[in-house]
This record gives structure tokens, sequence and C-alpha cells, in this order.
């Protein structure tokens, strides 16, 4: 919007938050995937429920459960498992050998249960008044709710992970927002390449592939549809746009300065330190504040934005576009 460079500035500060919090998406779930945690939250989870890890091990040995891992890999436990399926093993291993269908067996298998659990499912099955289609989809719900709870543990979990990661990421890169407000507010073509960059990654999102952290359900671990936030990976001009922000270059080149002037010890480094950490610590902590709010909050004020933008055009810049 010629005249306006303000909603410029906009759309490259939330454009650069949404490149912050796509690494950290990314980085969030490379953790995930090498620690396990959704399998490990769901074991814990279902472990709770049933009263202790040896019937959840049990539970886990049931073909139905064992099928939803990996067969290659020793050892894995599936990070998700359907609440139908849950029901019926459960049920399966209650009754042995005899039939699912059975609620005699079943009322006799709930009696040889460890306490936590045989209390629970009794009273379900009591419930369901000896229908075992209807105590499987009572045991269901209870999985459920169970569920729920399970996915406040992992939300809260990633969230803490989510500051500890952005703290990492806005130190080592030294991400400094009043920085970058300066930045983009008195760089023209830094500004114009940050626009252009953000139209493009919206264009791009029709056909683009999804975050594989950010879920519709607050992180579920048992479900979740991802939001639409563009490609997670960074393309090579949003890689070098990043890098053309600087980081710590200035703050060395003035340490370098007071060493020249003042000699190189640790009263000049500490004097340094203090004076950089200083002057960056609130841009810190509104970009770590900014990066915790994810990709998705990002992406859609980024489409608010350029929508704006868009609407608010000169018609000369519409005939040049």
């Amino acid at each position: 919007m010629p005249g306006f460079p303000v909603l410029d500035v906009a759309i490259g500060l939330a454009f650069l938050y949404l490149l912050f919090a796509l690494t950290c998406t990314t980085l969030n779930e490379v953790i995930a995937i090498v620690s396990r945690r959704r399998a490990t939250t769901l074991y814990e989870a279902i472990a709770q429920l049933l009263g202790g890890t040896g019937m959840a091990d049990e539970l886990y040995q049931h073909a139905s459960i064992r099928s939803l891992v990996n067969p290659r890999t020793p050892g894995a436990k599936p990070s998700y498992i359907p609440a139908e399926r849950f029901a019926v093993a459960l049920t399966d291993h209650i009754t042995k050998k005899d039939s699912v269908a059975d609620p005699k067996a079943i009322a006799a298998g709930i009696q040889t249960l460890p306490a936590a659990a045989s209390t629970q499912l009794l009273a379900l099955f009591q419930l369901s008044e000896g229908h075992p289609v209807e105590f499987q989809r009572r045991v269901s719900d209870w999985y459920n709710e169970t569920m729920d709870r399970a996915s406040g543990w992992y939300k809260r979990a990633v969230q803490r992970q989510t500051y500890v990661l952005a703290a990492i990421l806005v130190l080592w890169l030294n991400l400094d927002s009043v920085q970058l407000f300066n930045r983009l507010w008195s760089d023209t073509a830094f500004r114009t390449a940050a626009v252009e960059q953000a139209k493009a990654r919206i264009e791009a999102t029709g056909t683009a592939e999804v975050p594989v952290m950010e879920y519709t359900d607050a992180d579920a671990i048992d479900a979740g549809t991802p939001v639409q936030t563009g490609t997670v990976a960074l393309t090579d001009s949003e890689t070098q746009l990043l890098t053309s922000l600087g980081g710590w270059q200035p703050d060395r080149q003035r340490l370098s300065a007071d060493i020249v002037l003042k000699g190189d010890g640790w009263r000049v480094r500490s004097a340094w330190f203090a004076r950089s950490a200083g002057s960056h610590l609130l841009g810190w902590f509104i970009t770590i504040l900014a990066i915790s709010l994810g990709a998705p909050f990002w992406f859609d004020v980024l489409n608010k934005f350029m929508n704006l933008r868009n609407t608010g055009r000169a018609p000369d810049e519409r005939r040049k576009a």
C-alpha cells in the first residue's frame, strides 16, 4: 500500500514470526519422533486407566494392538489406538478364550482383574445391563475421556518445550523484535523482500504440505487434523531472508571495537555482555512470546494483513500487478 509502510512492516513481522514458529514446529516434531513422546504419553495414560503397567503391558501384546506398530521395530509402542479397537482388545483380554459376546465370560473375567480396573469395568458392565455391545461402547467412552486428559498432558509438555526451543532459537540467532521492527521500517529493500516472500508462501498454501505438529484439537496424542499453514521446510529465498537479519554480528563488531579501545579482558567482555543483554532483553521476550503462539496463528494473521493490503491497493499498483 503506497504511502503506508506500517502495514508492510506488520506483514513483515508476522511473516518472520511465522518462519520462526515453523522452525520450532519442525524441532518439536523431531524431538517427538526421537523421544517417541506421543507413544509414551499414550502408554502412560492407558496404564493409569487400567491401574498399572502390568495390565497395560498385557493389553499391548494383543494382536490388534501390536498390528498398529511396525513389526521391524522391536519394543515400539503405538502412538494412536482407536477407541473401538481398544474396547474390543480389552474385552477379548477379559474373556480370555471365551467369546467377547458372552456376558458371563465378561463378568467372570472382570473379577480376575486388578482392583483399580475391575471396579470401573464392573460399574460399566452393570450400567450396560449385561449387553456386550453396550459394554464395549461404554469402554470406548471411558477410553476417550482418558485420552482427553492425556491430550492436556501432552499439550502442556509440548508448550513448555516450545518455550524452551523458542528461547534457544532467539538467543542463538539474536532475534530481537525491536531490531526487526526498526530494520523493516528503515530498510525498504528488506521490507519489500519480506512482503513478497509472504505473498509467495500464502499463494503456495493451496497445494503445499502442512506442518506435522500443529493440530486443531490442541496437539491431541491420538487424533487431530493438521492446520493448513504452508510448507514446513523453508524455501531458499526464505532462508536467505533470515540469514540477512544479522544476528549477533553488530554486537560482535561493538565487542571488537571495545577490545581495540580498552584491551581484551573479562571486564571488557562482561561489560559488553551486560550492555548487549540489556539492550536486547525486551526484544527477546517479545519474540519468544510471539513464537509460542504457533505457526497457525501467525499464518492467519498474515493472511488477514495481506487481504487488507490487497483491498487497499491504489489503482496504479493494481495495474502493475
